[in-house]
């Protein structure tokens, strides 16, 4: 493949390949700041006759669905469309908007299950692009967990892949390809039979317990009653529990007949009347916000998940001490230099008198654990934290100094000279940071 296409965009690396083609991180030379993007590839090398049809079909379908609903921003945009001819073969470009996350897969294999109160924000969030995309004409027929991405800039939602939409015909719908993800796809779907808008709510309803469990769909599905059953994982709200099941009715006819019915129904605080399974003793299932900050980057964050597998052997997690962008390490670097400069000075003069003291002690162990606490629970992040006992330090140093007046503080150095010090350490501390990830980045890229 070439490493220049269509004369602008420019190959930067492989991201995954599926069993129709592969995508790749690209960038775009006709922009100012070369604007990274996607470019998917479809490859006909190796499909038979009908094969190349229905992929053709697929990436046509894609392109010419994601110019329409792109328009949306909770939906990548379309940038371009090409084919390329080399030789006897024929390959086939889609160049989208590049979104910078993280799937909702990913969130939930790194951090474990999510709060019911982020699962609802999430639904508010991206039922309205169900709406859109249903007033198009159109039905998504592969919503789940790799096709929903969470942009680290913003926190905002978006809807991806749309090789298997399906357009549909006024109020009419049309019959199913075959084309789901097995667990998600609704029964009509997996038959092979009509698709209708409920059939992307069932997907999006299955998703919704994969975020709320952590258990994939075969776990919470009951094959001897033909059932969903996720009371011995998690207890919902009355409510929320209520339009669950709503949406998973085996009937389209009796789910949910629209997305804005949802989001009414959600906006409903009193319970909608509808069967529940027999109860099943829960088990708390743990939880965790679905903004925490995602500390592991990788390949497959980029959204191309309709090609799930890295085409690389080499493991995709990314050292810590390489993850984090480089100036918030470097923030937090010059802080833990502030806060050490502070504690030297402390312990050369205050702490030598306080010290002998059993009671202090107690204070001093107190609020060390509380520090060690707040950062386990993640309640403040690296930077957040050294920020916050920077903060807590100097003011109770000062507290102490002006308002209590204790004898001990009194032989603490001038503010001044203080400060010039936490500056001079805060400068030598970003010099080691800067040091220790230039030498570990050498040794990342050649083991």
């Amino acid at each position: 493949m070439p490493l220049l296409l269509g004369g602008r965009y420019i190959v930067e690396s492989p991201i995954a390949r599926g069993g129709f083609g592969a995508t790749f991180l690209a960038r775009d030379r006709y922009t100012p700041a070369m604007k990274r993007c996607v470019v998917k590839l479809l490859q006909p090398i190796g499909l038979s006759g009908s094969q190349m049809v229905i992929a053709k079909q697929m990436f046509e379908r894609e392109a010419t669905v994601l110019e329409d609903l792109g328009t949306h921003p909770q939906i990548p945009d379309l940038l371009a469309y090409f084919e390329v001819q080399s030789g006897q073969d024929e390959f086939f470009y889609l160049v989208q908007e590049f979104v910078d996350g993280f799937t909702l897969e990913q969130i939930v294999e790194q951090h474990g299950a999510i709060a019911e109160a982020d699962v609802i924000e999430l639904m508010q969030s991206l039922l309205p692009v169900l709406t859109f995309i249903h007033e198009k004409g159109s039905i998504h027929r592969d919503i789940k967990p790799a096709n929903i991405m969470v942009r680290k800039s913003d926190q905002s939602y978006f809807l991806l892949d749309f090789g298997a939409v399906k357009q549909v015909a006024a109020a009419q719908g049309q019959k199913s390809t075959g084309i789901f993800t097995p667990g998600y796809g609704a029964p009509e779907q997996m038959r092979g039979d009509t698709v209708f808008p409920s059939t992307d709510l069932y997907a999006f309803a299955v998703t919704c317990l994969f975020l709320l469990t952590g258990k994939e769909p075969e776990e919470l599905f009951d094959v001897n009653y033909n059932q969903w059953r996720w009371e011995s994982f998690i207890k919902l709200s009355p409510n929320f529990d209520a339009i669950l099941h709503k949406m998973l009715e085996t009937a389209p006819s009796d789910r949910f007949n629209s997305a804005a019915s949802v989001i009414q129904a959600l906006s409903n605080k009193s319970p909608i009347p509808t069967p529940i399974p027999s109860p099943i003793p829960a088990k708390t299932a743990h939880q965790t916000n679905i903004q925490v900050p995602v500390p592991i980057t990788s390949p497959s964050a980029v959204n191309a998940p309709s090609v799930p597998k890295s085409i690389s052997t080499k493991s995709n997690k990314t050292p810590w001490l390489l993850s984090a962008p480089i100036k918030i390490q470097f923030l937090a670097a010059f802080l833990l230099g502030v806060e050490a400069m502070l504690l030297w000075q402390f312990a050369g003069t205050v702490g030598k008198a306080l010290m002998g003291m059993p009671n202090n002690l107690i204070a001093f162990g107190v609020v060390m654990v509380g520090i060690t606490l707040l950062r386990i629970s993640s309640i403040l992040d690296n930077k957040d934290l050294f920020f916050f006992v920077n903060l807590l330090s100097v003011g109770a140093i000062w507290g102490v100094q002006t308002l209590v007046k204790i004898p001990q503080f009194q032989d603490f150095p001038q503010w001044l000279e203080v400060a010039q010090l936490c500056g001079v350490a805060g400068f030598t501390a970003i010099a080691l940071m800067a040091f220790f990830r230039l030498i570990f980045q050498l040794l990342y890229s050649i083991l």
